[in-house]
């Protein structure tokens, strides 16, 4: 029997509410995963809901891991059953499983990551005739990414936007492969122009549960109502001061106005904070009061201390005061270990002084998303490898690794990586380089052939195993002279996979889109590092949000690019709010009085949002 009992009422509203649509606006640290798990188990034990016929949909992998922790822990074995995925991993799954349908073709398909997503637009984009000495490739990609998502652009724009689109994805159709876009855009596609499919998932999926609903897009939304269209049984939950993919299409009026597209929706609000100081959610309420929806958080926890607000000279000063600070926390036993901490900044660069000074002071971290791991030479040629042994016609990942370990195929190197070309052409593209690159070629596409027939039914863990021994790649890694460091690296990569929950073909595409791939477990008494971005979700003893100030946080980028200041503005007033919500016990916010940019030493002036928040124990640099 389900238990109930240590739920607020509010809460088993929403765990015990019938069938139809129901909205559940769900403030930080309220709860939100145990009551969707528990809704989840409510189905199935209560109302006796087949698991099988029940589809929950997370943003992230490492969601969808704790939610199928908790559903474990509440259903036994049966939780296996229920269908916990994420929008890009069910929208891919459609897509391999409809690949021919969708002019695709047989066998796996490939997914491109951002940088070869980035490689096909630059083709792309010559093909459409636009000239990238006029105009910025980044913000190319996301004026692309957004069009393909929700059709918006502005009216000067939509014309090239449209030929480019259509230009890109006439490439990634012709190699095979989809990006971040196509999984979302291609299964919707599919369900337009065949309706007995979307039939074919409706009728399996009998509920349908999102999570951070907020920061749903147009194409995602329209998934959403296409699959609970006849039943109509759609569980959202969500909170519209926390959407943080403006950028991406997520629009959070789909939250506001759920009800407007389902009149007989059921609301339910979970304001009350279970995770944070009574003055952390002071804090918390002081920015959210500037954000036009949500309600105000309230807790019964102890007040706490104060947020601690200090002024570094530098981002040097800045890293050693949160470094010693976290030393002070461990030594005194305010924290337990590192693992309780986490550093949070608004951009990758902000990490590289902290994550000197932290390893210079010989304080455990790690890197969210493992960015520096993902960043390792060797890292991504194994990846390839394993990109290749699971789809041989992935040629971005050939462009990689044909001449490595060495083959005497440099000069064909030099040509993939201007023409991309899959396993198959390899010989013939050799050819022009004489018999002796003909011979490594026709050797490597044997390999890989090979591979792909050995690794098709392995783990992660063991196809990286197989991949490292067959290639060769460990051998001659290990006599080169960084080779120990190296293959360190890789133990922490073989790490990862075996902690993988997915098969090859998922881990490598959670890995493709950015996902956070999970940590192995000597790693988990290590200080986090994330962007803001990547931290939502999560939460920590002690957090150190650094670099608050005008031009980080808010970020003068979206400042920029939004139809009105005031938007932009609004969109950065949400990525401070999930900062200071994710502490359980301690907040500090730091700032430099000047920063390095490039060679230059800049002046920093502190962030417009300090103005209004309750902080003390403010120190300030000499």
């Amino acid at each position: 029997m389900l238990d109930l009992s240590r739920l607020t009422p509010e809460q088993r509203q929403a765990v015990l509410t019938g069938d139809g649509p129901l909205l559940i606006v769900a403030g930080p640290g309220s709860g939100k995963t145990l009551v969707l798990a528990a809704r989840i188990a409510y189905l199935v034990t209560g109302r006796q809901v087949s698991p099988a016929s029940i589809l929950a949909i997370t943003f992230t992998t490492r969601a969808a891991r704790e939610l199928r922790t908790r559903l474990g822990a509440m259903l036994g074995a049966s939780g296996r059953d229920v269908d916990v995925t994420t929008f890009h991993a069910f929208g891919l799954r459609i897509v391999r499983h409809w690949s021919e349908e969708l002019g695709l073709g047989p066998g796996p398909v490939a997914v491109y990551g951002d940088a070869e997503a980035m490689e096909a637009l630059r083709h792309a984009a010559d093909e459409a005739g636009i000239d990238l000495e006029e105009e910025s490739l980044v913000d190319l990609a996301r004026g692309l990414e957004r069009f393909r998502l929700t059709g918006d652009a502005p009216p000067e724009l939509a014309e090239r936007l449209r030929a480019l689109a259509e230009a890109y994805e006439s490439l990634l159709h012709r190699r095979g492969v989809v990006d971040y876009a196509a999984m979302l855009a291609l299964p919707l596609r599919l369900f337009n122009a065949r309706p007995e499919v979307l039939r074919l998932y409706q009728d399996a999926y009998r509920h349908v549960l999102s999570d951070e609903f907020q920061d749903v897009c147009a194409v995602q939304y329209t998934l959403l109502r296409q699959l609970t269209e006849r039943h109509r049984n759609l569980a959202v939950v969500g909170d519209p001061r926390q959407t943080l993919y403006g950028w991406r299409g997520a629009d959070v009026r789909f939250l506001v106005d759920f009800q407007r597209d389902f009149p007989e929706a059921s609301v339910v609000s979970l304001d009350r904070n279970f995770r944070s100081t009574g003055h952390i959610v002071e804090v918390a309420n002081a920015l959210g009061a500037a954000l036009p929806y949500g309600l105000p958080l309230w807790t019964d926890n102890p007040p706490g201390d104060l947020t601690v607000l200090y002024m570094a000279q530098d981002e040097r000063a800045e890293a050693s005061f949160v470094a010693a600070e976290i030393e002070r926390l461990c030594t005194e036993r305010l924290v337990q270990h590192p693992g309780e901490v986490a550093i949070l900044y608004r951009t990758n660069q902000q990490a590289y002084p902290l994550t000197a000074t932290l390893r210079e002071r010989r304080v455990p971290y790690r890197v969210r998303g493992s960015g520096d791991l993902f960043t390792r030479r060797e890292v991504r040629d194994t990846l390839a490898y394993l990109r290749l042994a699971y789809q041989p016609a992935d040629a971005a990942a050939l462009a990689r690794i044909v001449n490595v370990p060495p083959r005497r195929l440099a000069r064909l190197a030099d040509d993939l990586r201007k023409r991309p070309a899959p396993i198959g052409e390899l010989p013939a593209r050799a050819e022009r380089y004489g018999a002796s690159a003909v011979a490594g070629a026709v050797t490597l596409r044997s390999l890989i052939e090979d591979l792909h027939r050995a690794t098709a039914d392995l783990r992660p863990a063991q196809a990286l195993d197989l991949v490292l021994d067959q290639t060769g790649y460990r051998s001659w890694l290990a006599g080169q002279p960084d080779g120990a460091a190296r293959l360190a690296h890789l133990g922490v990569l073989r790490a990862l996979a075996a902690d993988a929950a997915t098969n090859l073909g998922d881990w490598l595409a959670d890995l493709q889109v950015g996902e956070d791939a999970g940590s192995p477990a000597e790693d988990h008494e290590s200080v986090v590092l994330s962007t803001i971005h990547g931290a939502k979700g999560g939460e920590w003893r002690a957090v150190f949000v650094v670099g608050v100030e005008e031009g980080l946080l808010p970020h003068y980028r979206p400042l920029l690019v939004q139809t009105s200041e005031a938007t932009g503005l609004e969109d950065e007033l949400r990525v401070a709010y999930v900062a200071v919500t994710r502490p359980r016990e301690r907040l500090y916010l730091t700032l430099c009085r000047s920063r390095r940019r490039g060679e230059r030493t800049v002046p920093r002036h502190p962030s417009r949002f300090l103005r209004s928040l309750p902080v003390g124990g403010a120190e300030r640099a000499a």
